[in-house]
């Protein structure tokens, strides 16, 4: 086991985490994806669609789209509010464990 790639490995793995994390919170913050958050969570009654709780509530993708063109992945904000519904932290947990979400690339 070579011990100083393992290390660079892992720390590399790190790095790309934190990215992710951060990338992931500017997308929380932008103006556009608060809109639309908004609209859902009111065309939804501020209610979780599984269980009913107005408690810990999360906008959700149903589906992750791809562009075939450039790879990357759409924003937040750019998805048809068909494709988002509003679950509280735990049905949304529990959502993730049993069930994949589809990629489809448009």
């Amino acid at each position: 086991m070579n011990l100083k790639f393992e290390t660079t490995k892992g720390t590399a793995m790190i790095q790309q985490m934190e990215n992710q994390k951060d990338l992931y919170q500017n997308t929380l913050e932008d103006p556009r994806w608060k809109r639309l958050r908004l609209q859902i969570l009111d065309r939804d009654q501020h209610r979780c669609r599984f269980c009913g709780t107005q408690v810990g509530l999360e906008v959700h993708h149903r589906q992750y789209h791809r562009s075939k063109a450039t790879g990357e992945w759409l924003k937040s904000w750019e998805y048809h509010p068909f494709l988002l519904i509003t679950v509280c932290n735990s049905c949304h947990s529990l959502g993730h464990q049993q069930f994949p979400i589809p990629t489809k690339e448009i």
